[in-house]
């Protein structure tokens, strides 16, 4: 009997121990974003090209979008409640301004 409860015991203490070991060990997170995503505030369509064509060039700017910029303020204002997004801790949300140039560049070319 003594030895069932020792044998008892040993297996308790071994199942305590495998179970902290195993909350112990951390799942290895997720990125949340890619790094070259995270780079699109320097290098993306919209915040290095769009914003360029809007101080220097608007034939290009009208071209590369088919409407001018005033064209698209007013759209953007018609737009802008529905297709925003809200930021959260983890991370920052898409402008609907930079929406808005994307699917107007997609609408355009058909290409991604």
């Amino acid at each position: 009997m003594a030895d069932d409860v020792d044998a008892f015991a040993c297996l308790l203490a071994i199942s305590a121990l495998d179970e902290q070991e195993r909350k112990s060990r951390k799942r290895k997170r997720e990125i949340w974003v890619q790094p070259w995503i995270e780079r699109r505030l320097e290098h993306g369509a919209y915040h290095a090209l769009l914003q360029e064509l809007q101080t220097t060039d608007t034939k290009a700017l009208r071209n590369f979008l088919r409407m001018d910029d005033v064209s698209f303020q007013i759209l953007l204002g018609k737009v802008s409640q529905k297709i925003a997004k809200q930021e959260t801790r983890m991370r920052s949300c898409i402008s609907p301004e930079e929406r808005l140039a994307v699917t107007l560049r997609y609408l355009v070319t058909g290409m991604t």
